[in-house]
This record gives C-alpha cells, structure tokens and sequence, in this order.
C-alpha cells in the first residue's frame, strides 16, 4: 500500500473586514514594525519566540482596529522589537569579545521593556511597574517627553550599525518624532478646549453632561464628544494623547477629580504636553 506524505500548506492571508482609515505614515510604520518583529529573530529563536508574539499581536488587534493605529500600539510593537533583538544581540556581542557593544544592547533591552511597560496599557499587572517608572521620572507622563525617550533609545540601538539594529533604531526615532507631533497638536486643542472652560462651575457642568452613563467618569467616546462640543474635536490619536495626559491613575478613563486638576493646573500642563517647558 502506498503511504501517502502530508504536505505542508502555506495559506495566504485571512480575509478580514477593511480596517478603519490611518494615516499614510502611521499605516507604513505599523507594516515596519510587523516586519523588524519577523526579522530581529535568528532561525532558532524563531519557533519559541512566535507563539508568545500571536498572542501579544491578538491581544492587540482589537485596540489597534478601533480606530487609525495609535502611535501608542506603534511604540509598543517598537518596545518588543528591540527585546527580541536585544535579547539575542547582548550574547553575540559578548562571544565576539565586544564589551562596549554588548553594554549597549543591555540598555537597549532595559529601555525595551520600559517602552513596553509604559505602553502596555490593556495589561493589568503591567500598571504597578508603569506607576513606578513615571513616579521616578515624570518626564515620562507626557507624549512628548515619551517621545524624547524613544528618540534617544533609537539613536542609540542604531549606534550599533548592524543591520537589524538600524533598522529598528530608525523606526524607534520615528515613533518618537510622532509621538512629540502629536503632542505638540494636543496641546494647541487643549489650549482652545481650556479657553472655554471660564469656571469651575463651567468644568462641572460640562463634565456632568458628558457623563452619559452616569458612572461619575469620561471614557473616551465621552470625552472625545466634550472636546468636540466646545469646539476642539480631537482625532483618534490626539485623543490617547489627552487621556494619557489626564489619566493619573492609568484606569483609561478620566474622572471628575482628574479633569478638574489637569484643569486647575493647566499652566503647567499645557507647558509639559506641548515640550514648552518655562520655569
């Protein structure tokens, strides 16, 4: 009898609904970032590593098909970009007797998983750490000091000139540059938004009628529809900019006591979130 061998099938793509419109350049970078992921791994990695991506890529698509793909899911992907490439790079590094090089990836790897704690939001037991990092460094809390920092971690992954390196240093540097345009945007729309709250009663009222379901919050479906009730409607990214900015206690929505302290103290806010710092 003839033994007939299972072949293995590559299937193309599912087909999936047409995802919601984004940005040429944020669209380009999400393809980026699909492939530096594919290729920072070497070929024994790979099978180990793919597993656990799927379910970090599944976990994500539905956040990232709510709306344009926020630089935020962007700059998460960037973070587990240089883990796995650092991860592999700091022992190769260190066989091929370059100890310079081999400090290097190690920052990179600690400035990884920082991006992914900082970015991490829809995980639970990532908010303790998240706490800590912006409790020791402020800077942190704002898109545009998140930006410098991505900046700064690219720079110096694409210091190493290896391929991959650069590859994922430059996209980094991109996220980054985003990450302070779209601070600097924010900041001009809460600057109009701030000019139409005149009071304290004034914020009251506005954040009452917001309040659709009554839960004493804004989520951002609430908060996007004040914005653009006092005339300063803000897009799907300068809306996770805002909320980052208000949300002190990372619980994605924004309560009373939130609003009226990013209100209250808006001068110094409004200095922060667009880079304008003046003390």
């Amino acid at each position: 009898m003839k033994k007939v061998s299972k072949s293995t099938v590559t299937s193309g793509s599912a087909p999936s609904s047409d995802p919601p419109d984004t940005s040429p350049l944020l669209t380009d970078a999400a393809a980026t970032a699909s492939t530096l992921l594919t290729s920072a791994l070497d070929s024994a990695s790979q099978a180990a590593a793919f597993s656990y991506l799927k379910d970090q890529l599944t976990s994500l698509q539905s956040s990232a098909h709510k709306g344009p793909m926020t630089f935020r899911v962007l700059s998460f992907l960037g973070g587990l970009a240089m883990i796995l490439q650092c991860s592999t790079g700091t022992f190769g590094k260190l066989f091929s007797f370059s100890p310079l090089q081999a400090l290097i990836e190690v920052y990179c790897l600690i400035f990884g998983l920082i991006t992914v704690i900082l970015e991490g939001q829809e995980y639970a037991f990532l908010k303790p750490f998240r706490t800590s990092v912006q409790s020791y460094c402020k800077l942190l809390t704002y898109t545009w000091g998140r930006g410098i920092f991505y900046m700064f971690s690219g720079s110096l992954m694409f210091s190493q000139f290896n391929l991959f390196d650069m590859l994922i240093g430059g996209y980094m540097c991109f996220i980054g540059f985003t990450s302070l345009i779209i601070g600097q945007q924010t900041a001009n729309k809460l600057t109009d938004l701030k000019k139409t709250l005149a009071s304290e009663s004034v914020v009251k009222e506005k954040f009452k009628a917001m309040d659709v379901d009554g839960n004493g919050t804004l989520d951002s479906k609430e908060l996007a529809a004040l914005c653009k009730s006092l005339g300063s409607p803000l897009d799907h990214n300068e809306l996770v900019a805002a909320i980052s900015t208000m949300d002190k206690d990372g619980s994605g929505s924004i309560s009373y006591e939130e609003f009226y302290g990013w209100w209250s103290g808006w001068s110094y806010e409004k200095e922060s979130v667009g880079g304008r710092m003046s003390v």
